[in-house]
């Protein structure tokens, strides 16, 4: 058993993918040996870090607001009283483990008490920019290793001082498992264009209920990360078709997966940049083409007209086309599913762990190891 302990932090525990991905670091240390602490906030009563066998949970009071004021006034007391808490709980061997740049209070305690820092990078869209740019100075200043979970996060966030890694997302392999036993191409009508998001405007939410409009003989189907009240409140304004029905955040996806012929991301490019796109991969194991935008690490994922395709949503006339199109063509259908799960593939699980466990093995400067910090991945995801 390793005497470090890890000391987690992730702000807002949730269905999205960032916790996701944080959960599946976690599972990895876990069973390396290390002792996990994890200090997160769960508004919603559950999320993908919710439940962590062997890792001792630390509730934090945080609660996400549609008021912008009313969210960063919670946002700034909860790092007070995260910097004042983990001042007294930390020791100096222990490593702080920080998903996403928010939490920077942790960074501040952390590099006070002289813990090895590493942060978790997923974001680069951060608003204001004021905040970013403090974010950013807090994480040059006291992080030692900054992983990324694309080249593309990596080149726009800028850090200077701390070592820097490319770790790609991973599906965890109860995922992929599931993914396999899903017949691809899906060949049962009616075609089915499927998304998975925020309830945000910035992720296409509203160009999305557009499509289905124009394209009355596909099903749309979205799924927002949002509570029974606010897809409520969402159907109510936007008035979808009948073509288009709209679900509530879900602990299980597969059978979305499933049903849909179809994967679409369709972030506004100049309100957020996707940094990876978990769904997209997801999409991908199971055999379904994707759609994605133009601009971002998302973009890493697929080859244009290889495995989906990548268009602005902005350009909704040629995002309606190459649904229409999609949904005739069946052999450009096949040929694009063959792509997508063959390209998923190359995103390990092992490659994943791999990557982390050393990133935090080289934080102890005894240790001797193979550099498996800069195992290359396969294929032109590596771009």
């Amino acid at each position: 058993m390793k005497t470090n302990r890890i000391v987690a932090i992730h702000l807002l525990n949730d269905w999205s993918g960032s916790p996701l991905v944080f959960r599946q670091a976690l599972d990895a240390l876990r069973h390396d040996g290390y002792s996990v602490n994890l200090f997160t906030a769960t508004p919603g009563g559950c999320g993908f870090l919710s439940d962590l066998p062997g890792v001792t949970l630390h509730p934090l009071p945080y609660r996400w607001s549609p008021t912008r004021l009313v969210t960063l006034l919670n946002y700034l007391l909860v790092q007070g009283r995260l910097f004042f808490r983990l001042l007294f709980f930390l020791r100096s061997t222990d490593r702080v483990y920080i998903n996403t740049l928010l939490p920077f209070g942790a960074a501040l305690a952390g590099w006070l008490r002289g813990c090895a820092v590493v942060y978790h990078v997923h974001e680069v869209s951060i608003k204001p920019r004021l905040l970013k740019a403090w974010l950013v100075a807090v994480a040059n200043q006291t992080a030692r290793r900054a992983l990324f979970v694309s080249a593309y996060t990596q080149q726009q966030t800028g850090l200077r001082r701390p070592a820097s890694q490319l770790i790609y997302n991973a599906l965890p392999d109860s995922f992929l498992q599931q993914a396999r036993s899903i017949s691809s191409p899906n060949m049962v009508s009616p075609f089915t264009a499927l998304m998975l998001c925020s309830n945000k405007a910035y992720k296409g939410i509203h160009e999305f209920v557009g499509c289905a409009r124009s394209l009355p003989h596909i099903q749309f189907t979205l799924v927002l990360n949002a509570g029974e009240a606010d897809v409520d409140t969402f159907v109510r304004t936007a008035s979808p078709p009948a073509n288009c029905f709209v679900y509530s955040a879900q602990a299980d996806t597969i059978p979305f997966y499933q049903q849909a012929h179809v994967v679409l991301n369709l972030s506004h490019p100049t309100a957020w940049v996707e940094t990876f796109g978990l769904t997209i991969l997801e999409a991908m194991a199971c055999g379904r083409p994707v759609i994605t935008p133009t601009v971002g690490g998302i973009c890493e994922l697929i080859d244009h007209g290889k495995e989906g395709f990548q268009i602005d949503v902005r350009q909704l006339p040629v995002l309606v086309e190459t649904l229409r199109r999609l949904s005739s063509d069946v052999i450009l259908y096949r040929q694009l599913a063959a792509a997508a799960r063959q390209r998923a593939a190359q995103f390990s699980t092992r490659t994943f762990q791999t990557r982390l466990l050393s990133a935090f093995a080289a934080l102890d400067p005894s240790a001797a190891l193979a550099d498996a910090a800069h195992l290359p991945y396969p294929g032109p995801a590596q771009s």
